[in-house]
């Protein structure tokens, strides 16, 4: 898949034949795939445009830069889903002031896309006042229903709100995946190795929605081979106090040197809070029986 930065002050025309996905595409949820899968079916060439950062946060709506998805892991589902082209369009004031014609001449009319697909509450512009009956007036397109579920639309809102709760399997049923984060292996205080629990505790190069504090089963995928795995997100209060949660995981029979390894980790199940306990005795008992969980839940 190709991936193509958009500046529109630096833009050159695109003249290949190709269909266009439009929306926010924050979490790549259900609604998300479901306007992708349809234009895959067009067979031509599939594009699909995003920012590189929240316009929510740019605009002062939000006050944290957290997202579901780095722009890595967008690129590596729609690759996998098939797409061709991903357009990743700078957001910033300036782009965030264009009016609804501006953002179609100076933006889409330059990728010319034969055909656009996009939900039935996409809108664009300047206080987004630009809406499909507008688009229509310039394009081709195919407006996708929205997909409900529970007689709700599914939205990256919800999504966020089930992570924060702990609520990984209600997360699942919007995204169709498991949530799951990037990170390098880096140095911890390497106190489960004390216990036989060693972990490897991830450093984010994203600023992800961190899941409540507590203990997950899930996945580990080492060099894209998946392990099962327990993971910690917390400041494991029993040894040693931290100021701010990390994410720890270890890895089930599994003894190899992660140090400087990228990993992708997913969560499946939250099984517990993350406990203050009387002694290391005591919580290598507890890290036994979270293992035998992971052993008879997990794949």
């Amino acid at each position: 898949m190709e991936i193509i930065e958009i500046n529109f002050n630096d833009f050159k025309k695109n003249d290949t034949p190709l269909v266009l996905c439009l929306g926010s595409f924050d979490s790549l949820h259900l609604g998300h795939l479901q306007i992708i899968k349809q234009a895959i079916k067009s067979g031509l060439p599939v594009a699909v445009m995003t920012f590189d950062s929240n316009p929510k946060f740019v605009l002062g709506i939000r006050q944290t830069r957290q997202r579901v998805l780095s722009l890595y892991d967008k690129a590596m589902i729609l690759e996998k889903l098939g797409v061709s082209i991903l357009y990743v369009l700078h957001f910033d004031e300036q782009v965030a002031k264009m009016s609804r014609f501006e953002f179609i001449d100076l933006i889409l009319s330059k990728i010319n896309p034969v055909k656009i697909f996009c939900g039935e509450d996409y809108a664009f512009g300047l206080n987004a006042n630009g809406n499909v009956e507008y688009l229509k007036q310039y394009f081709d397109v195919e407006v996708i229903k929205l997909l409900k579920m529970n007689g709700k639309k599914i939205s990256t809102a919800d999504i966020i709100s089930h992570l924060q709760k702990g609520e990984m399997e209600e997360a699942y049923e919007l995204l169709n995946r498991y949530y799951t984060i990037s990170g390098t292996v880096v140095d911890g205080l390497k106190n489960g190795r004390k216990i036989g629990f060693p972990t490897a505790n991830l450093d984010l190069d994203f600023e992800y929605v961190l899941p409540k504090e507590g203990v997950y089963i899930g996945y580990a995928y080492v060099d894209e081979i998946k392990h099962k795995a327990i993971i910690a997100v917390g400041t494991h209060p029993t040894i040693q106090t931290l100021s701010k949660p990390i994410i720890e995981v270890h890895i089930l029979s599994f003894n190899e040197n992660l140090y400087g390894k990228f990993i992708d980790v997913s969560f499946v199940k939250r099984i517990r809070n993350i406990n203050k306990f009387e002694s290391l005795e005591d919580l290598s008992k507890q890290l036994e029986k979270d293992k035998e969980i992971a052993k008879k839940e997990l794949k």
